[in-house]
């Protein structure tokens, strides 16, 4: 079996850690920015090796690195590891800017490596169904695509975050941390690229007040000012390939809404429809034949959507390169992804003007 490390001890390296070790993968080092913080994570997980130095996830016996770190550091992570022959699975965005990710996606298919971003969404097994349904030529011609992505964390009075820090987290938290995950999962069940955007945002409070690491909307005796210059909340307006239209409502200030993705696709001959908050019911019409509502008993939860993807991911990491069709989603994936995020970025910096998106990109 390959052997794993990880990059990054924060919240989000134990769901990776979690997901290795169910997939009977052996984590042999982890590296973070601190010793301690390394110390404390190989401690928990009971990793033989730990430290803050980079090298030890150059030792030959590593077959595949995770990055779990904030999005400032990806690129230069996954260059180096590309370089000293790794297989890479990074946490999304893939990176900034459109010109470090078309160079990761070129790198990645230039090293034939398995070069993976943590697009996890993707692996509910509701999703999967539904990906079949739309496939089939049952289904008719999609027209319009829609949803949301609602959360309740950033509602104050809410943790001071690194996704707050634009040198960590760049110049979006809501549109990178959850849209990301929206357009990846709306184009991937449709098999229809996005061509266009047009979006608005805010911020609602672009100065917030921090007291014992808490943001506070209403200034106070014991508060420090904090400037906050990134979107809370995001509605995007989209065109697909083929003539579908659709939408996205993204939200971090949704009180009730822990995780809420939703996504509606219609054909010509059916429609259906899904969200995270009911991971294990996929609904799909036609008209005039009422709801019919598919339960999946054994259905994933969102722990198990990491499972699968590492599993998906470690077939090829096995075998020592990528397949022909990877069952997971790629840097070229994550490439895309970076492109659509930064075009949502100049639309809302231009009032909502209407920007392109590369529909297609040879990478070599």
């Amino acid at each position: 079996m390959p052997t794993a490390a990880i990059w990054g001890a924060g919240g989000i390296a134990n769901t990776h850690l979690d997901a290795l070790r169910s997939n009977g993968i052996t984590v042999a080092a982890v590296v973070s920015r601190t010793e301690d913080g390394a110390r404390a994570f190989a401690q928990r997980w009971g990793i033989p090796q730990w430290g803050s130095d980079p090298a030890i996830l150059f030792a030959p016996e590593i077959d595949c690195v995770h990055i779990c770190t904030p999005p400032n550091l990806h690129y230069e992570m996954a260059v180096t590891l590309l370089e000293q022959g790794k297989h890479v699975l990074c946490e999304k965005p893939l990176c900034f800017s459109d010109e470090q990710a078309r160079h990761l996606a070129q790198l990645a298919a230039r090293a034939g490596r398995v070069c993976a971003v943590n697009f996890n969404v993707r692996f509910h097994t509701a999703c999967q169904a539904a990906r079949k349904a739309v496939e089939a030529p049952d289904f008719g011609r999609v027209l319009l695509i829609h949803g949301s992505y609602l959360q309740e964390f950033g509602a104050l009075p809410a943790p001071v975050d690194w996704r707050m820090n634009p040198q960590l987290a760049g110049r979006m938290h809501a549109v990178t941390e959850i849209g990301s995950h929206w357009m990846d999962l709306a184009q991937w069940i449709s098999a229809r690229r996005i061509t266009a955007v047009s979006a608005q945002f805010d911020h609602f409070h672009p100065t917030r007040y921090v007291e014992n690491g808490v943001m506070h909307a209403q200034p106070g005796p014991n508060r420090t000012p904090m400037a906050v210059d990134s979107e809370d909340a995001a509605v995007i307006s989209l065109r697909f390939a083929d003539g579908a239209i659709g939408a996205v409502v993204l939200s971090e200030l949704s009180q009730g809404r822990c995780n809420h993705l939703s996504l509606e696709i219609t054909g010509e001959q059916e429609n259906l429809w899904w969200n995270s908050e009911q991971p294990t019911l996929l609904c799909r019409a036609r008209r005039g034949e009422g709801v019919r509502s598919q339960v999946f008993a054994f259905g994933s939860g969102f722990a198990d959507t990491f499972r699968s993807l590492v599993g998906a991911v470690y077939q090829d990491v096995a075998a020592g390169s990528p397949s022909v069709r990877p069952g997971y989603p790629t840097f070229a994936d994550g490439m895309r992804n970076v492109q659509l995020c930064n075009a949502v970025l100049e639309s809302a910096q231009h009032n909502g003007a209407w920007i392109s998106v590369p529909l297609q990109e040879e990478i070599t």
